[in-house]
């Protein structure tokens, strides 16, 4: 039997409605005479103040005295007939009590039990409580509607009695929000097929429109020809709904905020501060426990420990110290400064904590810090190079510019090569270059067109002026300037680097015209080459045969500099060369300011033999590749020397004086012991001026002046091999000068002088 009734009971098992599932024995002519209670839920135990044990499968008869007959009455034709009714019941503790009765099965009773009858019981519809909002509702093929409330149900929505039940508001769909209609009938259906109660939350519309959430627990209380029959109580479960879902949505929130948290690119903290105990970490992200290289339980614990362990010693007062006068003045703390991970690693901080005091005497302590060490280094180097640029600029020629296209306004500053700036702002700038006394007037109109060039042609324009910002002279000077750009792409500044590059200049055009000079020369020297000592590279070698082009040449600069040291028969002389003309040594002469260098020596020429020669070498630096180059010459001195031993000999002779005057430039050098009386760099004009003032003024000495001069023995050698003068001794006596042109030596003339005896013979030199 327990088994076949289950069905009946399990809705109600928990139910808060009163239930009682009672079976009828009758007296075998139809006439009940006892009840036995085959299920009792809480509710009806509770109500009826029994223990649902004590009843279970037990009659009515042994707990408590039978009713009248009368009372009796409903339950017997509700048994045997199938209908339902209501009654009143009065229980053993006096508790009034409203009963309503349906078949489950033939003979088989369910109870409903209401502590407070309804009016509706007199009409025949299930009594309804007045403690809940409920109602009686009927499921059929048109629809769902409510056949009886009670004022619980009017108050919650807000309409009256009648206004439920008329037939204008019969469909209780009326009552539910559109889109929760669905799932309610559903419910409702399903139940009614599974004899279940049904359970469904869903927004009751009041009469203003507005929704209240309530739960809904119907009851099936009887299902005849397709009319299932509901007792139903609503529960107002509005404030509940919402703040479950303003919880929910907090907490979502609260997600949603921790996962944004977690993928800050900035380390963030929250703690707790209580006078006398230890912080307390309330929330930290992702970033900051890898900043700090520690796991978030180990963070936790040394923040709780000591806050301070993350910084250096030598700044941990400072910094606490400032914590303290921020937290005192109510402000943020605000820090660059450095921080010990907990690999050890030293790293720059930028800081930023805040405190806010809370009622309770704690302080909310809020950190955010981001990794600031590529910045600290990054400004670390912006000082250096800004020292570095100072250093550049401070014994430099040089003038920066900031020009302002829309303003027309130019900020110019001028470095001296003194040390000293100067800085000016010019208003009109583009407009003044035209009168601009400092440009010089050719390239007035040439600087002030690049600069407009730089304005429509974004990049970087370059060009040459000349300008007296001293009042030394003019000078040249490159300007190159370089467009800066707004969001929208369009220029508005143009900064500008104007540097004096007169010296360059000249020494670009000198190294030129050696350039061109060395190629010139090296035809007619014994041997020639050019060599790139930055480099290490031998860029041009030229000889007068290939023996002795490989003899003195390589392809890298220092080894040819050491195979032309070898080729020097005497080890003194190498040692002199290797000295002189090392890559080094070159390099130290150029760097102290010595640009020329030559040595005489003898070197070994192949089939030349040996010959004495000179090597000379002229550096300058290339102002295309800024290398520094050596131009290297050997020229033969055999000539020169024989040349030398002649005039040696010459000189050994009985002449008074023996000179050497070079025609072009009238120098003139002595020979001999005159060599040492006569002054270096004398001419021939000084010498012949001297001498004729040892003489008195005569009609001769007036012809011997004229006589005396390099154009008037030149004119008289075009036609003779020699010229001859008889020129009278101060002292008395004559002397007989000869003047001839040396042989392989163009433009130097050999002068000879020697005293002729009274009888016309020479007389030997004393």
């Amino acid at each position: 039997m327990a088994k076949h009734l289950d069905k009946f009971s399990r809705p109600f098992q928990n139910s808060p409605i009163p239930f009682v599932l009672a079976e009828a024995l009758t007296n075998g002519t139809g006439d009940i005479v006892d009840l036995v209670c085959r299920f009792l839920n809480p509710a009806a135990a509770a109500l009826l103040q029994l223990a649902p044990e004590e009843v279970q499968d037990r009659r009515l008869s042994q707990f408590a005295p039978l009713p009248a007959a009368g009372v009796l009455a409903p339950v017997q034709a509700v048994a045997f007939s199938g209908s339902s009714a209501s009654f009143p019941y009065v229980t053993a503790a006096g508790q009034a009590l409203s009963v309503t009765c349906y078949q489950v099965m033939y003979g088989i009773v369910a109870l409903l039990l209401d502590p407070q009858g309804s009016a509706e019981s007199a009409q025949g519809e299930p009594s309804l409580p007045d403690a809940l909002p409920c109602a009686s509702l009927e499921l059929s093929r048109e629809g769902l509607r409510c056949r009886a409330c009670n004022r619980q149900l009017c108050q919650l929505s807000g309409r009256s009695q009648k206004v439920l039940l008329e037939q204008r508001g019969s469909r209780f769909s009326a009552l539910v929000e559109p889109a929760d209609w669905p799932a309610l009938l559903q419910e409702l259906l399903d139940a009614a097929r599974e004899r279940r109660t049904a359970d469904q939350d869903f927004r009751l519309l009041r009469a203003d429109g507005s929704p209240v959430w309530v739960s809904l627990r119907a009851e099936v209380v009887s299902s005849r020809r397709g009319i299932t029959v509901f007792r139903a109580v609503l529960w107002d479960i509005d404030r509940l709904r919402r703040e479950g879902l303003a919880l929910r949505k907090a907490l979502s929130q609260q997600e949603a905020a921790g996962r944004m948290l977690d993928q800050m690119p900035v380390g963030l903290c929250l703690l707790r501060s209580q006078p006398g105990r230890a912080l307390t970490v309330l929330r930290m992200n992702r970033e900051f426990s890898r900043l700090l290289e520690l796991s978030p339980d180990q963070l936790e614990q040394r923040l709780q420990a000591d806050p301070s362990s993350f910084l250096p010693p030598a700044d941990r007062e400072e910094l606490l110290s400032a914590a303290v006068r921020a937290r005192a003045g109510r402000s943020p703390l605000r820090r660059v400064c450095r921080v010990l991970s907990g690999s050890g690693q030293e790293r720059f901080f930028s800081l930023h904590i805040a405190w806010e005091p809370q009622a309770d005497g704690s302080s909310m302590v809020s950190i955010a810090c981001v990794d600031a060490s590529q910045d600290a280094a990054d400004q670390a180097e912006h000082r250096a190079r800004a020292q570095m640029c100072d250093l550049l600029l401070e014994h430099t020629s040089l003038l920066t510019l900031d020009y302002d296209p829309v303003q027309d306004l130019a900020q110019i500053q001028r470095h001296s090569p003194s040390g000293r700036r100067t800085s000016r702002t010019v208003s009109g700038y583009l407009k003044s270059l035209s009168t601009a006394a400092y440009l010089h007037p050719e390239d007035r109109r040439r600087l002030a067109g690049a600069i407009r060039r730089a304005l429509t042609h974004p990049g970087t324009i370059s060009s040459s002026y000349r300008a007296d910002y001293e009042g030394t002279g003019w000078r040249r000077y490159r300007v190159s300037w370089m467009s800066l750009f707004d969001e929208q792409g369009d220029i508005r500044r143009l900064l500008g680097k104007a540097e004096d590059v007169t010296s360059l200049q000249a020494a670009a055009e000198h190294f030129r015209q050696l350039a061109s000079q060395h190629r010139k020369q090296a035809r007619t020297c014994l041997a020639a080459a050019r060599l790139d000592l930055t480099a290490d590279q031998t860029l041009d070698a030229r000889a007068a045969s290939r023996s002795l082009l490989r003899a003195l040449f390589d392809r890298t600069a220092g080894a040819c500099l050491q195979q032309m040291a070898a080729a020097l028969p005497d080890p003194e002389e190498q040692q002199r060369f290797a000295a002189l003309f090392s890559p080094e040594a070159l390099c130290s002469a150029f760097a102290a300011g010595t640009f020329q260098l030559s040595l005489e020596h003898r070197v070994e020429a192949g089939k030349y033999g040996i010959l004495p020669v000179q090597t000379s070498a002229e550096l300058a630096e290339n102002p295309d590749t800024l290398h520094l180059e050596a131009f290297f010459q050997l020229r033969d001195r055999s000539a020169h020397h024989l040349r030398s031993a002649l005039l040696d000999a010459l000189a050994s002779q009985d002449y008074a004086l023996v000179l050497t005057a070079d025609i072009a430039a009238g120098v003139c050098r002595a020979w001999g012991t005159a060599a040492e009386r006569l002054p270096e760099n004398t001419t021939f004009r000084s010498l012949a001026a001297w001498y004729l003032r040892q003489l008195p003024p005569t009609s001769e000495r007036a012809a011997l002046r004229k006589a005396l001069t390099l154009a008037q023995i030149l004119t008289r050698l075009e036609t003779a091999p020699t010229a001859e003068l008889e020129l009278p001794a101060p002292e008395g006596g004559t002397y007989r000068l000869r003047c001839s042109l040396l042989e392989e030596m163009p433009g130097v003339l050999l002068v000879t002088c020697r005293q002729v005896p009274s009888d016309g013979t020479p007389a030997p030199q004393a």
